[in-house]
Order: C-alpha cells, then structure tokens, then sequence
C-alpha cells in the first residue's frame, strides 16, 4: 500500500505526457490494494465505484448537511454535481435516494437538539417555502428565477 501511494505522490508532482494515464493506473493499484473488485474500477480514471464507495460518499454529504444545513447556492449545487457522476457510472445506487433530503431531515433533529438556531441564513431545511420551490422547479427540470426566489424571502426590488 505504500508503494501504491508513493506512486501517486510521484506522477501527481510529475511532468511526464502520460501522466493522467499513470495516476490512473496508480488508483487501480491502490483500489486493487484495497480489496475493491476490477468490476467496481473506473478503467480511465481509477476510481472506486463500488457501493461500499457510494454508500462512504452519500453517508459524508448526509452528515454535512446534517451538521451546517444547505444552502441552494453551495451545498444543493455540489450534491448535484456529485450525484451526475455517480449517475453516470453507477444509476441504479441513485433510484430512489435522495441525499438532501435525508441530510436535510437529519438536520432539523440536530439543530432541534441544539437548542439554538441553525446559523446558515439560507438553510434549506429552515425556509420551507423555498424548499418547496426548488423542489418543484427541479422535478420540472428549470431551475427557479430569480424574481421567484426573491418573492419567496419577502425581497422586494
């Protein structure tokens, strides 16, 4: 394993031609390495996409939200982006799962326990109305303007 890791040291600070192929190759070492089947490897990039993996990365975002809320212009857009990769390589780990949600859940109960306010002014979790919106919006798939966000926190121009 230590090797393995050296060798990602080694072609991350390197300025050979091959090296996106080499940092490949030193992830598919690493991952073999680590018990993950040949199936569950990304060829080109080397990475894990095993469930064991999924489950790591969808359990991290959930307890982020659950500890800081989310905001639609951070949290809600690096979810999204995450879950498009993993909806290319591995679909079927997504149907029916839904990460803000259950972080957003989580969250209520955390801050409940807290006995204060959530700090983040635009925690999803907290402005219900808004919640709603975007939800709507991206079940339509458009995203809401700016005009009816504005309108939903009571902004006027």
């Amino acid at each position: 394993m230590r090797r393995a890791t050296f060798m990602i040291f080694h072609f991350a600070n390197s300025t050979c031609p091959d090296r996106n192929t080499s940092m490949a190759d030193a992830r598919i070492a690493l991952c073999l390495e680590a018990g993950v089947d040949m199936d569950d490897i990304d060829p080109a990039s080397g990475y894990d996409y095993s469930r064991r993996s999924y489950d790591r990365v969808r359990a991290s975002w959930v307890d982020l939200v659950r500890q800081h809320g989310a905001s639609p212009f951070y949290e809600v857009r690096d979810i999204e982006s995450v879950r498009e990769r993993w909806a290319e390589k591995r679909p079927d780990f997504l149907e029916g799962d839904d990460w803000l949600a259950a972080g957003l859940d989580e969250h209520r109960e955390f801050i409940a326990g807290l006995g204060r306010p959530c700090r983040k002014s635009d925690c999803l979790a907290h402005e219900p109305e808004l919640w709603q919106l975007l939800r709507a919006e991206a079940e339509a798939a458009s995203a809401p303007t700016v005009d009816e966000l504005l309108d939903l926190m009571g902004i006027s121009e």
